[in-house]
């Protein structure tokens, strides 16, 4: 009998960034797979796009749930100083809303499904309800800790679940001081290494080089404001390079503003972009940077190096094993820092330096490595 695995995630056909994709790869690949039926779990009207075709589809449940971006729930959250760091300190903030009341809705479904592991990304209320789940349906509760904030992080794998999955080491010890009793399974995201590879034709991307490029979500955790201001010290210094921002996001039109007045002309381009076409983005490219600290990987430096970008990042212990000799660090807070590293990926030749790092993780290892994990908790 196949196992009949749920992946409860609100942003699933809504949000479009590195973690649901994740999670729409990851199920599909299982889904492919004899012994998984698979189901989707998301506020999105229809499924988020797949490859899953044949004989076994992936099944989706769409959640009504309270959005993270409510105008309304914005206002109460930003009403006054002390008021949101109540709302934050009793994870009341508008994504563990959304979170919360995306689980009270998933879980009439999950009830009624009969499965055996439920993949929650519902905070803390998710987790509780998970939880229930097990001790009246002996239903399996993974937690995928998507971020790396200690304190999100730590809370949520005390909620004791059968396991807690991480994308790296460094992550994993991070919670271990949070959680000591958490079981947890490090395993590392994965690229399609076929699709994500140096050769593929370069969009036009309208820009004149050198290009910079960060792929993500316009927002305040990823920190895309401080690759402007490292280009703009590019620029004074007389070494002008372009800056090519792939995403959207609440932080998107004050980002073009600023890009605007601090960039020369014709050095700034924001758009969105299909994910099928990402790699010909990548080929466009020279340098690929993401300045936030949030990250627990970082999917885009991954495919970045796989298709043979180098990568600046953040000088921290998760981006050092995930990037390793395939980039530079720097704190992405000092514009000259920034400015200076990313000067000095532009002016190195890497060769291929960048796809052997992306070699280490191939997304047929990550797909194993849950497909074994789902069985074993299940058991």
């Amino acid at each position: 009998m196949a196992l009949r695995i749920a992946f409860v995630m609100s942003g699933l056909g809504v949000v479009h960034r590195g973690a649901e994709a994740f999670v729409v790869e990851i199920a599909d690949a299982l889904a492919r797979r004899p012994g998984f039926k698979v189901t989707l779990m998301g506020r999105g009207a229809v499924a988020p796009a797949s490859r899953t075709s044949g004989a076994a589809p992936i099944g989706w449940h769409r959640l009504r749930a309270v959005p993270r971006d409510a105008p309304w729930l914005g206002r109460l959250y930003a009403c006054s100083r002390l008021g949101r760091k109540i709302l934050d300190t009793l994870f009341l903030d508008p994504l563990n809303v959304e979170w919360a009341t995306a689980s009270l809705a998933a879980f009439p479904a999950l009830w009624r499904g009969g499965y055996d592991v439920v993949v929650m990304e519902g905070g803390l209320v998710g987790a509780w309800l998970a939880q229930l789940l097990r001790r009246l349906r002996g239903t399996a509760f993974v937690d995928v800790a998507h971020g790396v904030d200690p304190k999100w992080e730590g809370a949520f794998a005390r909620q004791r679940p059968d396991r807690v999955v991480t994308f790296t080491a460094a992550a994993a010890a991070m919670i271990r001081q949070r959680a000591p009793r958490a079981e947890i399974a490090v395993i590392p995201h994965g690229v399609d290494l076929d699709r994500f590879r140096p050769g593929v034709a370069p969009a036009d991307v309208g820009l004149p080089p050198p290009v910079v490029m960060i792929a993500g979500a316009v927002d305040e955790h990823k920190q895309p404001e401080t690759a402007v201001a490292a280009l703009a010290e590019l620029a004074r210094e007389g070494r002008p390079a372009s800056l090519l921002v792939l995403g959207d996001g609440p932080g998107g039109e004050a980002l073009d503003r600023l890009a605007a007045a601090e960039l020369p002309p014709g050095r700034y381009r924001r758009r969105s972009v299909p994910r099928d076409e990402m790699p010909g983005w990548y080929a466009a490219a020279d340098v690929f940077t993401l300045p936030s600290r949030s990250e627990s990987f970082g999917l885009g430096y991954l495919e970045a190096m796989a298709c043979g970008l180098p990568c600046v990042a953040p000088d921290d212990a998760v981006r050092r094993e995930v990037v390793a000799d395939a980039g530079l660090f720097c704190d992405p807070l000092d514009a000259n820092a920034y400015a200076a590293a990313l000067a000095a990926a532009l002016d190195r030749e890497w060769g291929e330096t960048p796809r052997r790092r992306a070699e280490v993780y191939p997304f047929a290892a990550t797909a194993d490595a849950w497909a074994a994990l789902l069985a074993e908790v299940a058991a």
